[in-house]
């Protein structure tokens, strides 16, 4: 497989940097460190100014640093992570200095401009917006993970049955992907009946009963990029209420996926699944969004909500989940991953 290419991921964030008319630009947040990097150590930041790249860490990550980076100016933290930083700056004459405001704590903040002077310019979301677009390296290794959680649902399907666990199910989908090298991206949701009501239900000690349904939240992470999809298994003959609710939300999944192609308002998806719902009568039990970016985070941009400002752009990869949860009966959620390309939309999980 072709591997990823760190190098113009730095280069576009240095681009961005010069529009901004910011010197440089502090990297805290470990997924983005690890995007622009490489790198999958913790307590680890970057230092990127318009020409050079610097990757900060302490005596624990070094070495490996020093084997994994290609490109960076390594600098090891000997007794503050905070004048280590400064040196740089001053060393630097970096004089505007952007920093991931939702990312780094009050404290850190107050800390970094009492030693380097009112320099530090919050930013929001800069690489999390170049994260939400994947190339075709990114797409293969979310394609690869997404192949292997549903191998690991259908075999997991033969142990659906009445007077299993749910704890058993979702424990046996946590094996299941470590027989694979992979983890589990998320703790698995195996919830039935009544407790499928709970967006993020627990999986509980309750036995599986005849003549009802079960929901599955699975999803894995494989080599760094993870997966995440929900089916509904039924067992036995099903109640007409469910069947409504599950007929309701198929067809509003039908017709936000309908909507996706690039130029389009991510909250117009929201909207075409959320009014769908609310049309069928069942418009108070959907509270969540539609749908959220998937990649190196389960949840990650672009979000797929009504309020959202994103505008869908060729290569954004995302759920479209619609949902009813009726408390004390049940819930039902169908949730696919999407991405956006050149003539409208793939179902990736089909």
């Amino acid at each position: 497989m072709q591997p990823i290419d760190y190098n113009n991921r730095v280069t576009l964030l240095q681009n961005e940097l010069k529009n901004r008319k910011l010197d440089s630009f502090l990297v805290t947040n470990e997924t983005n460190v690890t995007y622009l990097s490489g790198f999958y150590g913790h307590d680890s930041l970057l230092l990127l100014t318009k020409n050079r790249k610097f990757f900060i860490t302490d005596s624990r990550y070094i070495e490996e640093a020093h084997d994994t980076l290609t490109g960076f100016d390594i600098k090891l933290v000997k007794h503050s992570t905070y004048k280590t930083i400064e040196v740089l700056i001053k060393k630097n004459r970096l004089k505007r200095i952007g920093f991931e405001s939702m990312n780094l704590p009050y404290e850190a903040v107050v800390r970094l401009k009492n030693l380097i002077g009112p320099k530090l310019v919050p930013i929001k979301d800069l690489i999390e917006d170049l994260r939400s677009v994947k190339d075709d390296v990114e797409l293969r290794l979310i394609k690869a993970s997404i192949r292997l959680t549903k191998g690991v649902l259908d075999r997991i399907l033969n142990f659906v049955k009445p007077g299993q666990s749910e704890y058993f199910l979702s424990r046996k989908i946590e094996c299941e992907f470590i027989r694979e090298n992979a983890r589990t991206a998320f703790e698995p949701i195996v919830a039935s009946g009544k407790n499928s009501s709970k967006p993020h239900a627990r999986s509980s000690y309750a036995k599986i009963s005849n003549n009802s349904f079960v929901m599955i939240d699975i999803g894995c992470n494989l080599n760094g990029y993870n997966s995440d999809l929900t089916r509904m298994i039924i067992i036995g003959e099903i109640k007409n209420k469910f069947k409504k609710m599950y007929d309701t939300v198929r067809r509003a999944q039908e017709r936000a996926i309908n909507k996706i192609r690039q130029g389009v308002r991510a909250s117009d998806v929201d909207c075409a699944a959320r009014n769908y719902i609310q049309s069928q009568g069942f418009g108070k039990y959907f509270g969540h969004s539609v749908g959220h970016g998937v990649g190196m985070d389960v949840h990650e941009g672009p979000s797929i909500s009504k309020m959202s400002e994103t505008i869908l752009r060729i290569g954004m990869i995302f759920t479209v989940e619609p949902a009813i949860y009726i408390p004390k009966f049940g819930g039902v959620r169908i949730e696919d991953m999407v991405r956006v390309t050149e003539r409208g939309c793939e179902i990736l999980t089909r």
